[in-house]
């Protein structure tokens, strides 16, 4: 009897045992489905409509009114800009992440923009956009000013404290609204900080790279070009520069400080030429009261060198920013980018009194 006994109650033991691992085996499905609900439900609907009746209380209190894209049909800015389109060739504090339209906020592995919204200054003297983007699953407000297409962190709290709000589900809550010319010079400062860092990530290396030169602020951003070989793209962040051709070839160039002046001929391998082919010796310096990236290849002892210059012309009555690019030191000019493509491909003819062009002479 006793036999009997122990045998039933070591049974029993294991039924519950194994009862207990199914039930332990059945609960984890369930904890996972509720991770990936909270990550599906990170945007939505309802939350695009929080966030519209937010921006609209907060455009009204600055005196603005704002144009939301509607998901189908780019916003163009009073300056020619065109977004989400003119994201693919967007910077971010001077540098290149990936970043994009992302409806779901999460189809990027960078800035998944989720909303964006533009105000046009009177007269259409200058614009500012402002994109809602998530990365890697927080919230980020940028802003982007005139035609640069240079992005900086949205300086005023209403905007990232709201929008974080938005995300967690919490109540968004007005802080003082300041104006829009006090917001415009926080942004700006945003924007000089941004320079400071970049001059601060400046890198010196082993060999001799003695550190980046660093492209003016006013020239950083996409710049388009159309002429009679083609259209054109040109990319500068804080130390890079890209030519993009319509065909989708780039010629990306690394501005660096040489420590010493270039060897000669023949002193160097195959192996290092292949290793610096997007090596620039460059410099950062007026050319005609112009600012000007001055480019020269890392092993190159003769013939000209590239020159972009920063410039502004008047176009239909608005002083307009430009960069000019020139294969020589007499200034003559080959390629002219403008701030958007539709202004390239209107100014395609275009001469200018106050500059010398390379097919004239």
């Amino acid at each position: 009897m006793k036999k009997l006994l122990t045998v039933g109650i070591a049974l029993f033991g294991m039924a519950s045992l194994m009862t207990g691992c199914g039930n332990d085996k059945q609960s984890h499905p369930k904890v996972v489905t509720e991770t990936h609900k909270r990550e599906a439900n990170r945007w939505s609907k309802k939350k695009d409509q929080t966030l519209s009746r937010f921006m609209k209380e907060w455009g009204r209190k600055r005196g603005q009114k704002y144009t939301k894209y509607d998901g189908h049909h780019d916003i163009k800015t009073a300056l020619g800009m065109k977004f989400p389109t003119a994201l693919k060739y967007a910077t971010v504090n001077g540098n290149r992440p990936k970043i994009g339209w992302s409806p779901n906020g999460k189809a990027i592995k960078g800035y998944n923009v989720v909303a964006l919204y533009n105000y046009d200054l009177p007269k259409g003297t200058d614009c500012i956009t402002y994109a809602f983007t998530l990365k890697n699953g927080e919230p980020i407000v940028l802003s982007n000013e005139g035609q640069s297409n240079n992005w900086v962190p949205a300086a005023d709290e209403n905007l990232q404290d709201n929008f974080a709000n938005v995300i967690e589900d919490r109540p968004t809550k007005l802080k003082k609204v300041e104006k829009v010319e006090e917001a415009t010079s926080k942004v700006e400062s945003s924007s000089a900080k941004s320079e400071s860092s970049s001059a601060k990530s400046d890198d010196a290396h082993d060999d001799d790279r003695d550190g980046y030169v660093i492209t003016p602020k006013a020239m950083r951003g996409t710049w388009y070009a159309k002429t009679e070989y083609g259209s054109y793209r040109l990319v500068v962040t804080d130390h890079q520069i890209t030519e993009i051709s319509s065909d989708g070839d780039e010629d990306n160039t690394i501005l660096y400080r040489r420590k010493r002046p270039t060897p000669e001929p023949g002193s160097y391998s195959e192996e290092e030429v292949e290793r610096a082919k997007n090596w620039a010796d460059a410099t950062n310096r007026q050319l005609e009261g112009k600012d000007t990236i001055i480019i020269r290849g890392w092993f190159q002892n003769d013939g000209s060198n590239r020159y972009y210059s920063y410039h502004t012309e008047e176009i239909d009555g608005k002083k307009v920013p430009i960069i000019i690019n020139m294969d020589n030191s007499a200034g003559l000019v080959d390629t002219i980018f403008y701030p958007s493509e539709d202004m390239a491909n209107q100014q395609e003819t275009a001469r200018y009194d106050d500059l010398r062009y390379r097919d004239d002479e």
